[in-house]
């Protein structure tokens, strides 16, 4: 199987987190001598503010007010996760990053830094009703609909903008995937669109 190098973007609520947990556990199946380096941005951010000192403690006032965290600190998270798990033969899945175009450049000098040849770019669509429904059942005690819908609409403003310009550089692959579908038909689709045959083969 050749290297996979997949990022991971959509509104909350999309099943993100569901589909990466199946493709890992596909290429752990069908491809075990490859590691998979999984940057996940929002454990990242939570691990970080859980910590002691004056930047965890900023962090975490950041979080907890729903503001957006600084290009600074979430580039540094990027970096640093990268510079410490790549090793040039794993498959890489990253989550959650990027969400701002400031973010954007960081991702693409990592991945021409690290030679990364084909990254695909998924974009796990729902629509925001249905956001709305699959969140609320979260029953989270700061999810009303209101703050939903909120944390809705700042999302596509922010990333539509990034997914437009990945759809024009030749080092990236839009794939745009539906994602109000069962689990499983979500994660037939994203294998079949990235060359996955059943023998675990990566065209």
């Amino acid at each position: 199987m050749n290297q996979l190098t997949a990022v991971f973007l959509g509104p909350q609520g999309c099943g993100k987190g569901t589909q990466i947990a199946l493709l890992k556990e596909f290429l752990s199946t069908n491809d075990a001598a490859r590691p998979v380096v999984h940057f996940e941005m929002g454990k990242q951010l939570r691990e970080l503010a859980s910590r002691d000192g004056y930047t965890p403690q900023k962090v975490r006032q950041v979080l907890a007010d729903g503001e957006l965290i600084s290009y600074f600190i979430s580039s540094a998270q990027f970096s640093n996760y990268l510079i410490d798990h790549m090793h040039g033969n794993e498959h890489l899945i990253v989550d959650g990053f990027p969400r701002q175009a400031d973010q954007v450049p960081a991702l693409h000098s990592a991945m021409e830094f690290y030679n990364r040849e084909k990254i695909f770019v998924l974009c796990i669509n729902i629509s925001d009703d249905e956001a709305v429904a699959r969140l609320l059942k979260r029953g989270r005690h700061d999810d009303t609909e209101e703050s939903i819908r909120h944390r809705l609409r700042w999302s596509r403003e922010e990333t539509i903008p990034n997914i437009a310009w990945f759809r024009t550089q030749p080092l990236y692959e839009v794939i745009d995937v539906d994602g109000e579908r069962s689990a499983e038909e979500v994660q037939a689709d994203i294998r079949a669109r990235l060359g996955l045959a059943a023998a675990g083969v990566l065209a």
